[in-house]
């Protein structure tokens, strides 16, 4: 999702797009990829400007079995290495490597707030966030600057959560999770694009930045706004014990998780943010949801 929006605003800035994809190419600008072996052809990434390196298996789809840890690594840390290898591989690597990375890096804090210079926390989120973003800061061995925008739920239109969580509030059965009081850290699709441009743009900016809006709010307070949006009332909530039953760990380190993420260096390095007010950006979802 993200990675279709980031394209299609890159290329309407007039750049080139090449795409790594797994599946056989179809088109000229695509490049064909095993992220666990190797890229094909690497010798057309030889000379280019920047690397979005945007891979990696849904974190919320289901819960996390063994099975599934496994892919969740190896489809950002592995991924990571394979892709680094092919760049390594050409005369010319990029000169600028940007990744994604997870707020989840700082594990549930409650009401702390958290910028860039706060230590990571613990549990399995945060250990796999921090890998992930170590991956992608080793690109600094090409040469070349290195940045990683920590994401946490993006909302956007055309997939990912946003869809889904409509649905039960048009009927009425929308509501927080567990007690609510653990604040959320977003971002819509589109501030998302725009920061990553900016990392793209801005040559002093280097190592992991917060992609959040700069004031999150309390789960409860922030789906209340998408209840007045679509003129339901929110009255009900999704039960701890029942988000543990269904997705286990999962639940605990991500939809019950208290993420108080500020985006301290976006600002400091003079990024501004279209969408901060849920409500307002509410808005702009639902009446490009129902427009497609």
């Amino acid at each position: 999702m993200i990675g279709t929006w980031l394209t299609r605003s890159l290329r309407d800035r007039g750049a080139e797009v090449l795409v790594l994809s797994r599946q056989k190419p179809r088109r000229a600008d695509e490049i064909q990829w095993d992220p666990l072996k190797k890229v094909h052809k690497p010798e057309r990434l030889d000379g280019l400007d920047a690397v979005f390196n945007l891979t990696g298996a849904s974190i919320a789809d289901r819960p996390w079995t063994k099975a599934r840890r496994r892919t969740l690594r190896e489809s950002r840390v592995d991924a990571t290495a394979t892709l680094l290898q092919a760049l390594e591989e050409v005369a010319r690597p990029p000169k600028v490597f940007i990744g994604v990375g997870h707020l989840g890096l700082y594990g549930d804090r409650g009401d702390e707030v958290l910028d860039e210079s706060v230590p990571p926390g613990t549990g399995f989120l945060a250990e796999l966030a921090q890998a992930w973003e170590e991956a992608h800061l080793a690109s600094t061995r090409l040469g070349c600057r290195a940045a990683v925008l920590r994401m946490s739920i993006v909302l956007s239109p055309t997939g990912g959560a946003f869809p889904l969580m409509v649905k039960p509030f048009r009927i009425g059965l929308g509501g927080w999770l567990g007690h609510g009081r653990q604040y959320t850290s977003w971002l819509s699709i589109r501030d998302t694009v725009r920061a990553f441009e900016f990392l793209l743009d801005n040559e002093s900016c280097e190592g992991a930045f917060n992609g959040t809006v700069p004031e999150p709010r309390p789960n409860k307070e922030w789906l209340k706004a998408l209840g007045r949006v679509l003129h339901r009332p929110v009255l009900t909530h999704t039960p701890r014990w029942a988000l543990r039953g269904a997705l286990g760990e999962l639940a605990d380190n991500l939809f019950l998780a208290s993420v108080r993420a500020v985006p301290r260096k976006l600002l400091d390095a003079g990024f501004e943010f279209e969408d901060t007010d849920a409500e307002a950006t509410y808005r702009w979802l639902v009446s490009e949801l129902d427009r497609r």
